[in-house]
């Protein structure tokens, strides 16, 4: 399974992640840079770093505390081919499954952890 995490600037130079983030990947390499900027003349790079993790790690637990904590944002678990991605975040998380099958037994398993809203978002 891969980590990715992310470290933020108002340039395109990668930039050091949060050290309580690093210290839970430190393996992690530079993958990317993007700016994602939404207005002229401003600029808000995110710099992302990738790594090797296991559910069994116990800094992948660390590293959803940090999360969960708000210490960090835009952290993606998925795999080397990416057909699946999970992207947890300081209310909850999102799933990406690999096809509309999985996804709909996912829902159908975990009902109950489902906003109550229609469209479950």
């Amino acid at each position: 399974m891969l980590a990715i995490t992310c470290s933020w600037s108002a340039t395109g130079s990668p930039t050091p992640r949060h050290s309580t983030v690093a210290a839970t990947t430190p393996g992690a390499a530079h993958w990317r840079s993007d700016d994602l900027a939404t207005e002229p003349g401003f600029h808000a790079w995110q710099h992302h770093y990738v790594s090797a993790t296991d559910l069994h790690d116990p800094a992948l637990d660390r590293l959803l505390l940090c999360v969960a904590d708000d210490m960090t944002d835009g952290v993606i678990l998925t795999e080397a081919a990416c057909a699946w991605a999970v992207h947890p975040y300081d209310g909850g998380v999102d799933l990406f499954a690999e096809s509309t099958k999985v996804r709909d037994q996912l829902a159908s398993r975990y009902a109950a952890w489902m906003p109550s809203t229609p469209q479950g978002t």
